[in-house]
């Protein structure tokens, strides 16, 4: 056998010596992790710490929630930027769920193609906004159509919405007649069962 093939078969065997010590390591140290975490999440200073990041973060749901489109294009302008594509995501990710259940959409997906094509005007504007010097006045205009793309992707879905709930609705009142008839059915057999059933003397 030649010093190559010498050669080769050292290297092989060490690469496999080496996958195999690492795989190990890598679920020696996955375990460990594993039940030292368990052990730090069940302390109450981790478990106060994880509440108040999840109770701030459902309080930045609510408050986006409730916001109205000027006042979410407030603030800096990464802020506003993700503020912008969050609605007009939301606006499209309705329009596809109505689409998928067969409302009627009309022209709202093209209506989304059209927002998200402002939106990247818009949001190229706030990039070139963040280049600005401090204490340099920022241009109200382009606050403003963030605010006013906002309402347009919140008048969109909301008519996918209400397109949803109108293709929904004979489902649901169906379904509503269907257990009534239901129950009819099982109250009436209930109380035949009672009338024919002996009675104790």
């Amino acid at each position: 056998m030649s010093l190559l093939a010498h050669a080769l078969e050292f290297v092989l065997i060490v690469g496999v010596v080496a996958v195999l010590g690492a795989a190990a390591a890598y679920l020696v140290a996955r375990r460990l992790l594993r039940r030292r975490w368990r052990t730090l999440r069940a302390h109450v200073a981790t478990r106060g710490v994880l509440s108040g990041v999840s109770y701030l973060a459902a309080g930045g749901e609510r408050w986006r929630a409730r916001a109205t489109p000027e006042e979410l294009s407030r603030g800096t302008a990464a802020r506003v930027r993700r503020r912008m594509w969050v609605a007009i995501e939301d606006a499209e990710d309705t329009v596809r769920h109505a689409d998928s259940r067969d409302a009627p959409v009309a022209e709202l997906p093209a209506l989304c193609r059209s927002l998200r094509s402002v939106a990247a005007e818009i949001d190229h504007l706030l990039r070139l906004e963040r280049r600005l010097p401090r204490g340099h006045e920022r241009p109200d205009a382009v606050r403003t159509q963030v605010a006013e793309l906002i309402h347009a992707a919140r008048d969109v879905q909301v008519a996918a919405l209400r397109a949803c709930s109108d293709a929904t609705e004979p489902q649901v009142r169906s379904l509503v007649r269907q257990a009534g008839d239901e129950v009819e059915i099982v109250a009436a057999a209930l109380s035949r069962m009672r009338s024919i059933a002996p009675h104790p003397r």
